[in-house]
């Protein structure tokens, strides 16, 4: 069942999925996040490096972001190709089970690290709903022709 990606559904699920990045991590979940990994207002702004403090670049890690989350819809793309699922409603489903997988990850990860609570649950809800929307868009931009 094999098709050209369609670069719309790519750009778009890349969009989507920077911007519930910024949901979660910047309007919903902020302060308990930055919070739960012990950062404070001062290191939004400078981190350190070997005992440095060192201005942070924030052009590089949403370029690296960009690139993941792209990544992440050309994957969903082929699994929801090659599974049949190619539909709003398969390719959720596809990404959901995706999502669920990552946050459990996480959450292991996290308990062996004795991080907070908070943490897992805010990365997992938002793995979750992430790879659930990017799913979502690219099922349903499946087979739609690209112009």
């Amino acid at each position: 069942m094999t098709q050209t990606i369609n670069r719309w559904a790519i750009l778009g699920a890349t969009v989507a999925g920077m911007f519930i990045g910024f949901l979660f991590y910047g309007l919903l979940f902020n302060s308990a996040w930055t919070q739960a990994v012990g950062l404070t207002t001062e290191d939004d702004v400078n981190f350190l490096k070997y005992g440095e403090s060192v201005a942070l670049d924030p052009v590089t890690p949403m370029l690296i972001n960009a690139f993941v989350m792209a990544a992440y819809a050309v994957f969903l793309w082929w699994l929801t190709d090659h599974t049949g699922h190619a539909t709003l409603a398969g390719g959720a489903t596809l990404g959901a089970m995706i999502g669920l997988l990552v946050a459990a990850s996480h959450g292991v990860g996290n308990l062996f690290a004795f991080e907070p609570a908070m943490l897992t649950v805010i990365d997992g809800l938002y793995h979750i709903v992430l790879f659930t929307v990017i799913g979502a868009i690219v099922g349903r931009w499946h087979n739609i022709p690209v112009r």
